[in-house]
């Protein structure tokens, strides 16, 4: 995945601000199976770093043209 322009960079705001919810209510929850629970939180904060990621790279290819 790769943001290429500032709608899609918002669009993944939202999805990361999305799941960094559902993680924390995850997290929260103490129901049902832990494995389970633990397997989503790891799916979840991988999916998150990877939103995060992609954000903090678009950001930096920003401000360099801006820079230049």
């Amino acid at each position: 995945m790769s943001i290429e322009n500032r709608r899609q960079l918002q669009n993944t705001r939202v999805k990361l601000e999305s799941l960094e919810q559902l993680f924390d209510r995850e997290r929260q929850d103490l129901t049902g199976d832990a494995y389970i629970r633990e397997l989503t939180l790891r799916s979840l904060k991988k999916r998150i770093n990877q939103f995060t990621e992609e954000i903090a790279r678009f950001e930096t290819r920003v401000s360099s043209t801006l820079d230049a």
